[in-house]
Formats: structure tokens, sequence, C-alpha cells
């Protein structure tokens, strides 16, 4: 979950591979190179006092404190070349990645592993503008949109080391075929999760998507469905179809831009659940540190325990956007909660105050759609509060640093189901090197 600062507006299209290649080809001293290389590699430690609420201790008094460091390195070669009837490209990286001392289950302390993550072929014909037809396979990273409902294709932590880093995305496999313009896109897919084998539901997504950009607007419209299989450690998927609608506006008039996305998820009484946000923010570009207000109010289904219907929202394979999303809160969302039985408000301020410099605040107030079905039934509806401070210092081409120190004070539904009441807090640094 790499994380550097506001991500574009532009960049909500679903990732292709050939684009992702042209964009990192561009970084390398031969660009007329057919091959290009580089490495990525990154490094953090983390800092927990009073962790994880779900954890059976002591409180007060008693240590429920842990640190733990991971670091993974990423070598990738990309190829692209031209011929009469279109282009060829594509690209293979190769990943270890390593966690150390002792932490939790979920960050998986002492683990390791090696594995690809990228390893694609595809082929495109025409251009972006006038029109371009692309066909890819293999392993390769897509998303639809900010993240929101697909993203993160391979499951690292636990065994598999590099929980917070992880740095790898790739589904496996994944094909697609894809019709682009200067206006619309539409794709038909087929995506398998590389899943850790302690867990691996085998869940495989059949889709199709629909985007259309005005640029004259800049306004983004977009409409997806997917058709899903899964084995018994997922039965609610088995057979589920999820509607997808999303709206992305910014008025010409005024520095505002507003988001919207509301998801469907339909399998009888196995899953029958809803969830959606709205995320208004406004930009004072022309002000020193260019400041960003953001805010948003986010619902994800939970399961009433009075109906036969599962209504749990299954959060699927959502991945990072930008600070806040879609892991919401960098205590809460990284370590204790799901997408799933929740309502979230979220005031975010980010600001610039060097052209290689991105800090901001963020805070969250959680609580509970259905508190009957948390934990086996709390009274209160109140999970938790947080407060999160962030820094991304691009401090030369080669390395990119980020700092957060966080807070999170847990509510009544907490005390109630863990009798855990001290606040949780946290603290980050994370270095990446790219070349």
């Amino acid at each position: 979950m790499l994380k550097f600062g506001l991500i574009q507006m532009m960049c909500l299209a679903a990732a292709l591979p050939g684009s992702e290649l042209k964009a990192q080809s561009r970084d390398q001293q031969d660009s007329a190179s057919p091959i290009q290389w580089g490495v990525q590699a990154g490094a953090g430690y983390f800092n927990f006092r009073n962790s994880l609420y779900v954890e059976v201790g002591p409180d007060p008094p008693g240590n429920l404190s842990e640190d733990w460091y991971e670091f993974y390195i990423k070598p990738w070669a990309t190829f692209e070349r031209d011929t009469e009837f279109g282009t060829w490209f594509g690209k293979a990286s190769w990943v270890y990645a390593r966690t150390g001392k002792d932490a939790s289950e979920i960050s998986g302390g002492g683990a390791y592993s090696t594995d690809f993550d990228d390893l694609y072929l595809g082929w495109r014909k025409g251009d972006s503008e006038d029109g371009m037809i692309e066909i890819a396979g293999g392993r390769y990273s897509y998303q639809i949109a900010n993240s929101f409902l697909l993203n993160d294709g391979y499951s690292d932590g636990g065994s598999r080391a590099g929980y917070w880093s992880n740095p790898r995305t790739a589904w496996a496999p994944g094909f697609h075929l894809v019709y682009l313009d200067s206006a619309h896109k539409l794709e038909l897919f087929y995506l398998e999760r590389d899943e850790r084998p302690e867990s691996d539901s085998d869940t495989r997504i059949k889709g199709i998507n629909y985007q259309w950009h005005s640029r004259d607007l800049a306004w983004v419209l977009g409409a997806s469905y997917l058709a899903l299989e899964a084995n018994e450690l997922e039965p609610q998927r088995d057979g589920a179809d999820v509607w997808n609608l999303r709206a992305f506006i910014s008025p010409l008039s005024v520095p505002l831009t507003i988001e919207a996305e509301w998801v469907r998820e339909d399998n009888g009484l196995a899953l029958d659940a809803t969830a959606w946000y709205i995320q208004p923010y406004y930009s004072w570009e022309n002000t020193p540190w260019k400041p960003t207000l953001f805010y948003r109010y986010a619902y994800f289904e939970g399961d009433n325990p009075d109906t036969p219907a599962n209504e749990d929202y299954d959060m699927l394979f959502p991945g990072f956007h930008d600070w806040g999303s879609w892991w919401q809160g960098e205590i809460a969302g990284e370590y204790f909660l799901a997408n799933s039985n929740l309502k979230t408000h979220m005031l975010r301020l980010h600001t610039d105050p060097r052209s290689n410099i991105g800090t901001g605040l963020l805070w969250f107030n959680f609580t509970l759609d259905q508190p009957g079905s948390y934990n086996g039934g709390v009274s209160s509806d109140q999970l938790a509060t947080e407060i999160n401070w962030y820094l991304d210092w691009t401090a030369s081409q080669l390395f990119t640093f980020s700092f957060v120190l966080a807070r999170n004070q847990p509510g009544e539904a907490v005390k109630e189901a863990f009798n855990r009441t001290k606040p949780f807090k946290y603290a980050m640094v994370y270095v990446v090197f790219h070349y």
C-alpha cells in the first residue's frame, strides 16, 4: 500500500498493462530500446501501543505494544515492440519480501516469501485518441476507477510478509479485452486472485466495465458488472452478481470535485448487500501550500440478525488510492476494521508546503450499521474515532519517504465486545527506492 500524495482525477480509468509499461519506460535512459528494466525497493518500521482491540489482553494495566519492520526488493523488466500488425508489449517483475521481529498474525512477524508479481504479454492496435484495441493476459495489476471495488489481486501479509508495503498486486492469472478512445472505455475481463495459502478462497471474477470521460466538463461516469465464483471459505461469493455505478464530477466554475460510487451485491439469501460513498473536496489552488479540504460519508451494510438473508457487505479487493482510501484510517482500516457493517465520516486537510512535500491531517468517526451482528452483538453503535498525520517527502529522483502518526480512541462498542478502553497509538516511517 505505497502511499504518495494526491491521485489526480485523470487516473480514475482502470489501469492498462500497456499504459503502465509506457509510463515506466519514460524514466529510463534509453527510451528507444524495446527492453527497459529497473528496480524498486521499500522498507518500513512500524510501532504499536495498546494494539489490536480484538486481541485479548488486560486493559488496564498490561502491555499490548508491538513493533516490527518489513522490506522488499522488486526488480522488473518490460518490452514494447511496434510492428506493421500492431504493438507487442509485456512485463516481468519478481519480489522478495520479509517481515521481521514479533508482530501480529496480520503483519506476519518472521515471515518471508519470493514470487512473481507481473508476468504478462499483450498486443494493441490503434491509439487512444481515435480508437485502440488491446488484449493482454498473464499476471498483471488491474483496478476499476479509484479502487473502491477492485484493485489488489495478490494477498500479501501473513505467511507471505509485506503486509503494509503490499509490493505485489497482480491478479494471477488475468485476461482482458479493451476498446479505448478519447471518450469511451469498454473492457471485458477475467481475474483470479492470488491468495495466501492459509486462506485461499479461490475467488474468480468475470466482468465488464464501461467508462465515459468528458474532457470539456471534467466528468467521468462509469458502470461495471461482476460475476463471482469462490469455494467454501467464502460461500457468499459463489454465484454472486455485483453491480457498480460511479461518477466523478468537477464543475468548471469552481475548484470543487464530487466523487460518488454505489455497489450492489446479490446472491439470494447468501448475500444481499449494498455500499456507497459520496466525497466532495475543494482546492484553494492559488494560495500558499495549496490546501484541499475533503469530506466523505461512506456506508457499508451490515447483517441484520433479524432477517434470514446475509446483508454483510463483502468488501472484495479494494486497494490504495490516496491517504484514507480505501484503507480507512492508518489504524482502523489497516489493522482491525473491514469495509463492512460500517459507517464512516471522514474529514481531511491536505497541503503542499513545497513542490516535493505533501502533508495533511485526517479525522474519522466509525460507527456500526448493525450493532446486533458485531462480535456476537453489542448495544452501542460507537466503534472508534481516529486522527492521522502523514507526510510524503520526495527527497530525490531515487528516494521517497513517508511518515505517519496516528491515534485511535475505542468507543462503547469496542469496550462491550473486547473490554478495551485505552487508545491505540501508532507510528510509522517508510522509504521507497526506485531506479
